[in-house]
């Protein structure tokens, strides 16, 4: 089983790609799970989602506390959370940033990816709300979903809505391109 936490801010849209990717890995004959967490957030707040995608039925319903994955939609937040806790060693890490990886004084053992994935999502949807195309790192990075999957997650869950239903797409493939 893989566990993903996902770490925005209120408004960001983490549970949307919690979400997506839930739909997406269903799509590739896993089983899975999109969990949010809900407290007081307000827009711009910190905000958690949390998937599981496993080859096995999952039975767990708790929330996840040791990730193999944490996608940051905003890098800002690496200066106010610790993005780390609980992250299984050699966990990968996968950052919204314009910075390389290297740039990240990161302790621990882990794999850094970033991609800019905001001047993506300001050229295509003039708003700097990337949890979509972070979908395009994701899938890269661990090779769990294929793009094919993710642009049906994207279809089930924008139904309807054609010119976002392509730009999402666009956005995810541009991301899966130039992830670092």
């Amino acid at each position: 089983m893989i566990e993903i936490k996902t770490i925005g801010r209120g408004g960001q849209g983490a549970v949307t790609f919690s979400q997506i990717l839930a739909i997406a890995a269903f799509y590739d004959k896993y089983q899975s799970q999109a969990m949010p967490s809900f407290g007081v957030e307000r827009r711009g707040a910190p905000s958690f989602s949390y998937t599981r995608i496993s080859k096995e039925p999952i039975h767990i319903r708790s929330l996840i506390y040791n990730p193999d994955v944490v996608v940051v939609l905003d890098s800002s937040l690496l200066e106010t959370i610790d993005i780390t806790e609980g992250l299984k060693k050699n966990g990968i890490i996968i950052i919204n940033s314009n910075k390389s990886p290297k740039e990240f004084k990161i302790k621990g053992k882990y794999k850094i990816h970033t991609v800019d994935a905001t001047s993506i999502a300001l050229k295509l949807f003039k708003s700097s709300i990337v949890n979509t195309a972070m979908l395009g790192a994701f899938s890269k990075v661990t090779d769990l979903v294929s793009l094919e999957s993710l642009y049906q997650g994207i279809e089930e869950r924008f139904k309807g809505k054609k010119k976002i239903i392509d730009l999402n797409k666009q956005a995810v493939k541009e991301v899966y391109k130039k992830i670092k």
